[in-house]
Parts: C-alpha cells; structure tokens; sequence
C-alpha cells in the first residue's frame, strides 16, 4: 500500500513538473521571448489596421510585413477574443523585439502610435489636403469638405472658406485615424498657440491684422526662396501699404492667371481681370496666395524698417533682390536684370 502510494505521489510530482514547464514554456514565449524580428536595422515597421478588418487578416499582415516567429501564438489568442472585441482601427508601432504579449495588448486595447503628420508650406489648398491624406486614414475629399464646411467655420469664427491659411506648415503628432473635424479643431488649437501676446503685439507694431500678416507673408515668401530676406522684402511691402500704392506684386499676378511657372511677367500679364491683380487693385488680395510658411509669418512681423520701394531680382541669379528708394533706382537694377534675362534667352 505505501509502495503504490509513493509510486501515485512520484506520478503525480512528475505531472506537475511537466505541466508548470509546459505553463513555464508559454509564458516565456508570450511574455519574454521577441515575437518579432525587424531585421538586421531593427528599425520599428508600422501596422495600420483599417476600418472592418478582421483578426485573420491582421496576423496574415503581420507575417507577410515582418519576420514573425511567434504569429502562430498571436493568431491563436487574438482568435480566442473575436467574438469579444473587433480589431480597433488605428496605427501600431512595432518595434524590435516586442514580445507576443506585448503587442497582443496593443492590438486588442487599441493602445496606438502617434504618426507625424508633416506638411510644408503649398501654394494651393487641395495641395495641402493631400499632403494631409499620405499620412491620414481620412482622405483628401473628406478633409475638405471638414475645412470648408460653413457651419464649422462659423463657430470658429473663421471667414468663409479661408481656414486652409491658417494651418500652419509644420510637425504635428496625432493618431492616424483622427476624424476630419477633429483634425480641424487640433490645427485652430495650434494657431491659437502660434498667435501668441508677443507675435499678436508685433502684428500691433507692423499695423496689420493677424489675416493681414498671413496674407502679406504669402506674397513674401512667393517673392523669394531666401527666408533671410524675408523682413526685407515685407518692410517694403509695409511702405507700400501706409504710402497708399499698389503692391505691384508679380506673384499675385502669377496666382490670378493660375501660371506659377512664369519667369517673366509682361505688360500683357498686368491687364489680367482679377481681384488678385495688385497692379490693378489697391491693398491686399482679397486671400492669401499660397499657404504661407512659419518664417514668412515671422518675417513679416518682424520687418526690417528702412525707406525702399521698389525692388528687382539681382542679376547674379543669386536668388536676391536690389532694393531701391527711387524710380529711377530701380529702372537701373531692373535694365540689368533684363539684359541678364536676355543673355540667358529666358522668355
């Protein structure tokens, strides 16, 4: 009797040693071994998991993405919680040596990655908007209809269908799959901050509004690749303005005629029937020209102060401008530019 009782007790030690290797085993491999492995470079990969996916077709994405070693185990939990909870849509990052539980729990709590959203400064808004879309599970057709939805504009007290010039070219952080409108909302929250006391107080100084400061620096930086310049070329913009001549910007010229690929405005070009003609109209177009950069903005609040009017691309080429105080001043710079264009057969 106490010889089959030990041999019981050995069986059932021996049994409890298999199983708490066996529960020893999967636990290390769901919770400490890697799961996935990005290659040599170790560099994360991302996952975007899209509107109606189901789990097969997440882990089927992941194996075809990356080296999965362990997706067998991923596929086998994440199926056990289908019927409890679908795939939350969103963007996953997925780093070198993430372990099965740890993006199990990304996954099926929807725990996302931010992305960056970059954009730079456009001429066009419908650029703007697809520049939005690339990084976006939203498209370009539903971010414009979100930015140019009259009612929205309204309760922002944003005018007519201008909210596209006040984004601001820059990095933002946000999840992937932020609807239209909410994007809206973050992009005015980012202007608030951006319009600051000091910059509202330089806008004060220079005479403008803050529309007026974003409408100015989209004919600057059109004016010149050079951001140095930028103060320059808004301080005789400025003197314009308060002296009551037109503005007599060529680029304004260029926008009216839809042709941003002129490199020489003729006479012709000035009798254009535009409200964005400034040879033609006093004061400012009546929207800004491009989506203006964060340095043109700041170049214009922070103009240079000096008495020049006029101004002419250099004749080095050097992507500068002659400034000049009189006409006479600037027929001289503007007749060396000519011949300059003319040696170089540039119509």
């Amino acid at each position: 009797m106490k010889k089959r009782t030990r041999i019981v007790l050995w069986l059932l030690l021996g049994l409890l040693l298999v199983l708490g290797g066996g529960a020893y085993y999967a636990y290390h491999r769901w919770a400490k071994e890697p799961g996935f492995n990005l290659g040599e470079e170790q560099s994360a990969k991302w996952l975007y998991i899209y509107p109606d996916a189901t789990w097969q077709a997440v882990v089927d994405s992941i194996e075809m993405r990356m080296d999965a070693p362990l997706a067998g185990d991923l596929r086998f939990l994440l199926e056990k919680r289908a019927s409890e909870v679908v795939p939350p849509v969103g963007a996953y990052r997925i780093e070198y040596g993430l372990t099965t539980r740890a993006i199990y729990n990304r996954l099926v709590y929807g725990v996302q990655s931010p992305v960056q959203l970059t954009f730079n400064s456009a001429r066009l808004p419908g650029t703007l908007w697809k520049r939005m879309s690339r990084h976006l599970l939203a498209d370009s057709a539903s971010i414009a209809e979100a930015m140019t939805d009259q009612k929205l504009l309204k309760e922002l007290g944003v005018e007519d269908s201008t909210f596209a010039y006040r984004v601001l070219p820059n990095t933002y952080e946000v999840y992937w799959d932020i609807t239209p409108r909410e994007l809206m909302m973050r992009l005015e929250k980012e202007y608030q901050r951006f319009w600051n006391d000091e910059r509202r107080v330089q806008a004060e100084v220079v005479g403008l509004t803050l529309d007026e400061v974003v409408n100015l620096a989209a004919i600057v930086q059109e004016e010149s690749a050079k951001a140095d310049e930028y103060p320059m070329i808004a301080g005789l913009y400025l003197n314009r303005l308060r002296i009551g001549m037109p503005l007599q910007a060529d680029p304004t010229i260029k926008f009216a005629l839809q042709d941003f690929g002129l490199r020489r405005i003729l006479h012709r070009h000035l009798k254009v029937d535009s409200p964005y003609n400034t040879y033609l109209h006093a004061g400012l177009p009546p929207t800004p020209i491009r989506i203006p950069s964060i340095s043109a903005i700041d170049g214009v609040l922070n103009a240079v102060d000096h008495n020049y009017i006029y101004m002419c691309a250099r004749d080095d080429f050097s992507g500068y401008h002659a400034f000049a105080a009189t006409y006479s001043e600037h027929m001289k710079n503007a007749r060396k530019y000519a011949r300059a264009l003319d040696a170089r057969n540039i119509k």
